[in-house]
């Protein structure tokens, strides 16, 4: 009986030993350590402005800046003229213009010029002929003011390296023409080129046509009015002041 007892002891505890294990909760996890702090951003530095206006300046533009500026500057031109349209007479003058430049492609100027007539040798041929010579005004001088639009500017390189300046214009104006019979309305309308040279001097070619009105008389006594027009070719230097300019980068 004895023995009996300690088997059914012995039976159950083998029994309910591995339950036992089973139902034992397992050790917890120990927690992680927490993680260190992130370090605060730093603030971004500044960009340096100087450095942006240096790499902004030395890029390469599709259009360049231009080498000569007119704007706000004065304009100094003695010129010297002679006349392409006439066959008997020809006029040689010589004069002054002053202009001055609100913007870059626009001039605001008087031009003054004093002209000789020489007649030439096919006038003289006519006249010792005993043929009559055509009836034209004798200009003596005119005086204008002018408006000169330029809206070319480009750079010329002929045989060798070195680059020129220049750009091309228009003008016309309103002013007084004197001849040997008085003072008449006159207007005038042209073109031209500027070569720059340096930053105070210029080169200029210039064709201009004279216009106004002039009652002539033939040697009958017969009087008639005809439009009279000079066409002259202008050959000037310029000076600018003042002499130096200062570029506005854009």
């Amino acid at each position: 009986m004895k023995i009996s007892i300690s088997l059914w002891f012995l039976s159950g505890a083998l029994l309910f030993a591995p339950l036992g294990a089973f139902a034992q909760e397992p050790a917890p996890a120990p927690a992680p350590a927490p993680a260190p702090a992130e370090e605060k951003a730093k603030p971004a530095a500044a960009p340096d402005k100087s450095a942006a206006v240096s790499i902004q300046q030395d890029r390469i533009k599709s259009v360049q800046r231009k080498d000569f500026l007119k704007r706000g500057r004065f304009e100094l031109t003695p010129v010297f003229a002679l006349s392409l349209n006439d066959a008997f007479y020809q006029k040689l003058g010589g004069g002054a213009q002053f202009t001055y430049h609100p913007a870059d492609s626009l001039g605001l100027g008087i031009n003054f010029l004093y002209t000789a007539t020489i007649q030439t040798d096919m006038g003289k041929f006519f006249q010792q002929a005993m043929t009559a010579l055509p009836k034209v005004s004798q200009l003596r001088w005119v005086l204008t003011g002018d408006i000169a639009w330029s809206p070319i500017y480009g750079k010329l390189s002929l045989f060798t390296d070195d680059i020129v300046m220049f750009d091309a214009y228009l003008l016309g104006g309103f002013g007084v023409a004197y001849t040997e019979k008085g003072a008449r309305l006159a207007t005038n309308v042209g073109l031209g080129l500027r070569y720059f040279a340096t930053s105070w001097m210029v080169f200029k070619l210039e064709v201009r046509d004279v216009l106004y009105t002039e009652t002539l008389s033939l040697d009958s006594g017969a009087r008639f009015t005809d439009i009279q027009n000079h066409l002259l070719l202008m050959a000037a230097v310029s000076f600018y002041l003042p002499v130096e300019f200062e570029y506005e980068f854009q």
